[in-house]
């Protein structure tokens, strides 16, 4: 007995030493663990051949060659070599999504060796040979890829040869999202003689990254998410409604690369499409089952959402972001003849990291409130985006807009136009405060011919001083929120010397989509200059609230006394610009502001209710009022021009929008010819009855929500919506004619209830 113990015993003690041996082996081999920040693309933790090596199990639907680099608690992400192509696993519903097809057989589709390398290359780069952009990917001849393992993912050097454009592609899994990037400062044409006369240029245009992940031929429960004006979706049907593409610039077209267009009496104009206000689109596979959120993190500026309809290039329904790099422009060889020009290049591409981040969605948040949600809950934890606190009021506010002074062509030069005397615009405030309509938010807009754009300046022709002052007591003690109209991104009529030069060297002019007169954009680099010769005046009135116009569509790429001024610089120039205001204890609301806004708005004016309504779009649904409902007051755009006042009311109501109008004392034909021209109908006594028809509907339904998040957003039958609020309360909106029944709730037609 004594002898089998000592033998027991023994045996313990060399199972012990092996584990003990076993441990420190798995420490020696076991990489150190690196907290890795998005941008930091230069830890390698082990070799390329290691990196292929680790992979001992992976699900056996995933094609072999696709092996697991990474996974967390919640996803797990494989790698095909070859292609750079992934499959990310999502362990919370066992959804594989790809970065294409994997089960698609190219010879039975017909299609070609240059489609199939770029349906299942993980990157895309387009280039420009000469003047001529074409596509390179990944599976073309001489592409060099070189692997090194990340704690969470990997990084590959992609060195295209024959070209001579090489970079570096980092892809991770941090959570439940999958982040992908490309950093700027890893981007090298390295073609010695590139720019130099004679050479075959090859320069970068655009880099795609996964233009294939989440396509599909169809999905019965599904559809894709794009961010057209207010939001809207694209039902992934067997055979599409409409087989065509839709191509936008995110934040608006970069104007730095357009040619000047000429302004004569034969031009025409149409009504502009949406802008893309939201960096972000979504794609849901299966509705209240799985979904994913793709947001351009970092070079939103430089993006372009694409969506691509089935059985236009491909089977497949596409949803995309593309980032440029390098755009053509002309040069022009003679002042008078534009068709004397060459096409030129900037010699640097853009400077800016790449970002993209995929979050996906589970369950019940797998729905386009789940994708508006979830970008909300990103913009708090990653810019602070929070709600803004205000005295809650038991009426909804109304927004009025005064046109204080406009200019307009006189006989011999350009001359003030009185629209709005201050007395007058106290005497139609007092109008609505005598009606019970006492939470107001008036802006005075004031054009000022000296700095040839709308910013503030007391005039002596609307009252001077002593009017103004009065006007703003009244404001004062009878709590009516004011602010005064600015825009330091634009001037008009004429050039200054803040005037920004596009890459042509040209004048940085556009046509304005809504007065149709030209605007000139300034250099961002001023806007703190603007700002710091206000704030003395602004403090001298107690002023305490701005409302700045001309932000969106003004991020641009320019030349600038030498160097290249890019539109993510200009972007930091208007977030330091906020940042300045809002430390000086001045709010600042911001007109259809654009997201990278979003964490300095207090008040959104103009927001987007509504999307391009092109014929592709299945519905048009409340993407942005999901995003910015609760942290910030929304007001509609001018009323005074709808078509269609039922309609609109219930659209107010449904988005969750405050009504807002823009008044002048005058008659409106006073400002016919200055560059509020296209206000044709502007006099209160014409658009009173009208104001409070919208006024006492939105406020019947929106004053029972008041600061509160609008949290679910539901299609319960054609034509009828319902929307839900954090407050537990909840509106049935009926679009239809007739009356409609809803769980023994009649809502009658054109009308809504509150429960």
């Amino acid at each position: 007995m004594k002898n089998k113990k000592i033998k027991h015993i023994f045996a313990y003690l060399v199972i012990g030493v092996l584990l003990l041996l076993a441990v420190k082996k798995c420490f020696e081999k076991a990489p150190d663990r690196i907290s890795m920040e998005t941008y930091n693309y230069t830890d390698v933790i082990v070799n390329d051949e290691e990196v292929m090596k680790q992979v001992d199990e992976y699900d056996s639907t995933i094609p072999d060659t696709f092996k697991r680099v990474a996974e967390n608690d919640q996803l797990e992400l494989f790698l095909d070599k070859e292609s750079i192509a992934i499959a990310v696993r999502n362990k919370v519903n066992g959804y594989t999504w790809y970065s294409y097809d994997v089960d698609m057989n190219m010879e039975e589709k017909k299609l070609s060796k240059e489609m199939t390398n770029y349906m299942k290359s993980g990157i895309s780069v387009i280039t420009y040979d000469k003047f001529t952009p074409g596509r390179r990917t990944v599976l073309d001849e001489d592409v060099n890829k070189t692997y090194q393992k990340r704690e969470n993912g990997f990084t590959v050097t992609i060195d295209f040869i024959q070209p001579k454009i090489k970079f570096d592609f980092i892809v991770e899994i941090k959570g439940g999202d999958l982040i992908t990037s490309i950093p700027r400062e890893s981007i090298e044409e390295y073609n010695d003689k590139l720019w130099t006369p004679g050479n075959d240029d090859v320069s970068i245009n655009e880099i795609v990254v996964y233009p294939f992940l989440g396509s599909t031929t169809e999905k019965e429960d599904g559809y894709i998410v794009i961010p057209d004006g207010s939001g809207a979706i694209i039902r992934l049907d067997e055979t599409p409604k409409y087989a065509t593409g839709y191509v936008a610039p995110v934040y608006g077209k970069d104007l730095g690369y357009a040619n000047t267009l000429s302004f004569g009496s034969e031009s025409f104009s149409v009504k502009p499409l949406e802008s893309v206000v939201l960096p972000i689109y979504g794609i849901i596979h299966d509705e209240n089952d799985t979904g994913v959120l793709v947001i351009a993190e970092s070079g939103a500026s430089y993006a372009t959402y694409n969506y691509v309809s089935k059985n236009v290039s491909t089977k497949y329904y596409q949803s995309y972001f593309t980032y440029n790099y390098r755009t053509t422009y002309s040069q022009f060889q003679s002042r008078i003849d534009e068709e004397q020009h060459v096409l030129g290049f900037q010699e640097e591409p853009n400077k800016f990291d790449l970002v993209q981040r995929y979050v996906f969605l589970n369950g019940d948040k797998a729905d386009y409130v789940g994708v508006a949600k979830e970008y909300r809950d990103f913009l708090t934890k990653q810019y602070g985006f929070t709600k803004k606190e205000k005295n809650k009021k038991d009426k909804i506010p109304l927004k009025i807009d005064f046109i204080n002074n406009e200019v307009e062509m006189g006989t011999f030069n350009l001359e003030n136009v009185k629209a709005t005397s201050y007395n007058q615009a106290k005497d139609i405030v007092k109008s609505f405060i005598d009606k019970g309509d006492t939470n107001l938010n008036v802006t005075f807009k004031t054009y000022l011919l000296d700095k040839q754009a709308y910013r503030f300046q007391v005039f002596k022709e609307l009252g001077g001083k002593k009017d103004f002052k009065s006007v703003l007591n009244y404001f004062k003690d009878n709590d009516v929120k004011f602010n005064y109209y600015m825009n330091y991104a634009r001037t008009n009529h004429k050039k200054t010397k803040f005037t920004a030069s596009k890459m042509s060297r040209q004048d940085l002019s556009v046509r304005n989509d809504k007065s149709q007169v030209y605007n000139y954009l300034n250099d961002p680099k001023y806007f703190m200059d603007f700002a710091k010769s206000d704030m003395n005046n602004l403090r001298k009135y107690h002023i305490d609230s701005l409302a700045f116009d001309g932000f969106t569509g003004s991020l641009f790429t320019h030349y600038d006394k030498g160097t290249i001024g890019y539109s993510n610089e200009g972007m930091k120039y208007i977030k330091n610009l906020m940042t300045y205001f809002n430390d000086n204890n001045i709010e600042t609301n911001i007109y259809r502001g654009d997201a990278y806004l979003y964490p300095y708005m207090t008040d959104y004016y103009e927001t987007p209710i509504c999307s391009s309504n092109l014929m592709f779009i299945d519905r048009t649904i409340p993407l942005v009022s999901l995003v910015a409902s609760g942290n910030m007051d929304m007001y509609s755009p001018y009323m005074n021009f709808s078509s269609n006042d039922d309609e609109a009311i219930l659209k107010l109501i449904e988005y969750g929008v405050y009504p807002a109008f823009i008044l002048t004392g005058e008659p409106t034909y006073s400002i016919k010819y200055s560059n509020s021209s296209n206000v044709y109908v502007s006099q209160n006594k014409y658009l009173e009855e009208r104001i409070d028809n919208y006024y006492d509907k939105v406020n019947d339904a929106l004053n029972h929500v008041i600061g509160s998040e609008l949290i679910n957003h539901t299609y319960i039958d054609d034509n009828v919506v319902m929307t839900e609020y954090a407050n537990g309360k909840k509106i049935i909106i009926n679009y239809n004619d007739s009356d409609y029944i809803y769980k023994d709730i009649t809502i009658k037609g054109k009308g809504f209830v509150v429960i």
